[in-house]
Formats: structure tokens, C-alpha cells, sequence
């Protein structure tokens, strides 16, 4: 707000001004507030011929897609699968280090080099917890905390910063939702950032504390500080994904890869048992923070609980998620995620047209 806007505005009579003051002037967009422009002509005779793969912290991924180290989406099972369509499961941390490595060598899954866990900033138990996960040959860890701006996380990140080195161990770190938290990362070195606050279906961080802005705007903050510090960090879009073209719309912005949660949740794969209600049959699905607070006994919960219809095989879910990339790829002329992203242009969006385009049912 300007000076010559807020003169005009009248405070209070003992002239007093407030933080509204601080209020920025631009929108906060989410994923239904923007759309995909199709303004490029296409060749491309069938989806099947774009190519969604991409390099991510030493693998490959068929697709761009990670499963958040929930305690109800990713245990070993949900990694196992994902590894086998090519894409990355993080085990969950809410269990003792045990159960974490047994989770880590289920199925097929020891012998891939699809292995990443979650561990939290606790120096007494997460410095042992990562001591015995990379004796067990996982390179990929992702630090699970809800506010990645923390001098915390910058404390531990710096004391295990010979074990990165001795190990090759690649970090995940988050979550940040501004331009600053994102560029604090970037200097402590991370190899890939969590971006999004508040987002998630479980998540009830901004109801709670008022703390977050729209997905694409937190998207746009954070690769505007990886483009401004010639930054490699890999950027994860995590949270507000609810279909295929949400997806294709992190992605085309610039992300290297989306991080799913409740896409997940339900399915087969997912931790915890089907439950039958109603004649129909679900899954338990909670946010993180509320489960992690009920174990350590604490008061205030940044997470909800709730069921999810079950969706069967994270195989069908997977593919048509693909799909969905390929699809809006080819519209794009788009061979590659590269190209994909070269080439995309964006429209703002009323409500209206917002509407419009959702099927008319």
C-alpha cells in the first residue's frame, strides 16, 4: 500500500497505524486460479510419444512424483510400488528406527536405489536415526518439519554436515512458502526444498495460525530464489494437488517434481488397514503434525484427521496421472519436461472462467 493510498485511510485518533500497512499489494494464486495456455501447434500424433522422466537427486523418475512421509501415505509397501513405476516413496518417521529400516527393506525395494526416509531435527534422536539409516544405504533424506525457515533446521543441518559429505547423502528440506525461507536453503546447501504451507488437504496450519499464501504464488517466490542465486536445488511442489491438471500446472511452472499426499491416500499401498462404512470401504488419512503431536503428548495440532474412499492399486492412480502430463505435454508440442516447460504460458483466471471450464454435470 502506498503512502498517498494509506493517507488517505484514517487510522484511529491517537494515530496509531496497524500492520495492515504491511499488507502486499499483489494476488496470491493457487493451481484453479491460473490455467495452461494452449498456443503452440502440435505435431505430436499421441501422448504416448511425450516423455515425463526426469533427473532427480541421482535417480531416475518415470514420473515427477513423490509420496509425502505421512504415517498414513508412505510406509514400504507405498515405496516398493512407487519404485517400481518409477517413482520415490519417503518412508514415514513416526515409528522407532526399526520399524523405519524394515520398512525400507520391503519387498523389492532393499535392492533398488528408489530408498528415501524422513527424520525430523531432534539432535538426540534424529542424529542417530540418520547414522544407522545411511548405514543401510539410503542416499536420500528428507528433514520433516513444518516450518523449513528455522534456525533449528540451520542448527542441525550444520552438524551433520560431514556425515552428508562422508555418506553422499542428498537432503530434502522444507517446507517454505516465500521467496527468503526458499534463498535460506539455498544457502545451507540443501539439495531439494519443500515448497508449500498450509496447502495440504490435512493441513490446517493457516486456519490455525494464519501462516501461508496460494501454492502457485509460493511456487513462483521460491524458483525466483534458485533462479536469482543460479541455484541446482530441486524444487518440490508439496500440497493443493487434487488432479491430473494441478499437477501438469506445478510442473510446467517450473518444479522438478510434485509431492502427493491424499492422491495416495486410500489406495492399497498406503499404511493401515481398509475399513468398511456405509457400504463402502476406506482408509484412514491424517495430516502429519497431528499424529507426530499426539505422539510426543503435546496440546496444539496443525493436523486433521479424517477417511478417504478407497481408491485400490497405486498402479491405476500412477498411470492416470501420466496420462494427465502426457496429455497437456502433447498440447504443447512437448517431447520432454524441459520442452514442456519452455513452452508454457499461463492465463489468469476468473471465477467464472474457472467454472466454465469444469464439466457441467
Amino acid at each position: 500500500m502506498t503512502n498517498k493510498i494509506s493517507n488517505k485511510i484514517k487510522i484511529s485518533s491517537n494515530g496509531y497505524r496497524s500492520g495492515f500497512e504491511n499488507i502486499s499489494e499483489s494476488y496470491s494464486y493457487t493451481y484453479d486460479d491460473i490455467s495452461l495456455l494452449p498456443d503452440q501447434i502440435s505435431d505430436i500424433k499421441h501422448r504416448s510419444d511425450c516423455d515425463t522422466g526426469i533427473d532427480f537427486l541421482g535417480l531416475h523418475l518415470k514420473l515427477p512424483v513423490i509420496a509425502s512421509p505421512m504415517n498414513t501415505v508412505c510406509g514400504g509397501r507405498m515405496s516398493n510400488a512407487l519404485a517400481g513405476l518409477g517413482c520415490l516413496g519417503i518412508v514415514h518417521r513416526f515409528n522407532t528406527i526399526e520399524e523405519q529400516i524394515s520398512e525400507l527393506n520391503y519387498g523389492e525395494l532393499k535392492s533398488t536405489l528408489f530408498r528415501s526416509a524422513a527424520i525430523g531435527i531432534n539432535l538426540k534422536k534424529d542424529l542417530p536415526r540418520l547414522e544407522l539409516l545411511a548405514d543401510e544405504g539410503v542416499k536420500i533424506l528428507c528433514i520433516d518439519i513444518a516450518n523449513g525457515g528455522s534456525r533449528m533446521i540451520e542448527e542441525f543441518l550444520n552438524k551433520i554436515q560431514v556425515k552428508i559429505k562422508n555418506y553422499g547423502l542428498k537432503i530434502i528440506a522444507g517446507n517454505v512458502a516465500s521467496y527468503e525461507t526458499a534463498k535460506f536453503l539455498i544457502d545451507l546447501e540443501v539439495d531439494s526444498i519443500r515448497v508449500g504451507i498450509g496447502n495440504g488437504a490435512m493441513c490446517s496450519t493457516s486456519v490455525k495460525s494464519g501462516i501461508g499464501i496460494g501454492q502457485v504464488d509460493a511456487i513462483i517466490r521460491s524458483l525466483k530464489a534458485k533462479k536469482d542465486l543460479k541455484s541446482s536445488v530441486k524444487i518440490i511442489a508439496d500440497g493443493g494437488i487434487s488432479t491430473p491438471g494441478a499437477m501438469c500446472k506445478a510442473i510446467a511452472l517450473g518444479c522438478d517434481a510434485v509431492m502427493f499426499g491424499r492422491v495416495l491416500a486410500g489406495s492399497e499401498e498406503a499404511p493401515g488397514e481398509v475399513l468398511k462404512y456405509n457400504n463402502q470401504r476406506w482408509k484412514k488419512y491424517c495430516g502429519s503434525a497431528s499424529f507426530a503431536v499426539k505422539q510426543e503428548n503435546k496440546n496444539y495440532i496443525e493436523g486433521e484427521e479424517s477417511l478417504v474412499p478407497y481408491k485400490g492399486s497405486v498402479t491405476k492412480i500412477i498411470q492416470e496421472y501420466r496420462e494427465g502430463l502426457q496429455s497437456s505435454m502433447s498440447y504443447l508440442n512437448s517431447r520432454t519436461i524441459n520442452e514442456y516447460q519452455q513452452k508454457a504460458t499461463f492465463v489468469k483466471l476468473t471465477s467464472n472462467s474457472f467454472n466454465e471450464r469444469k464439466p457441467q454435470i
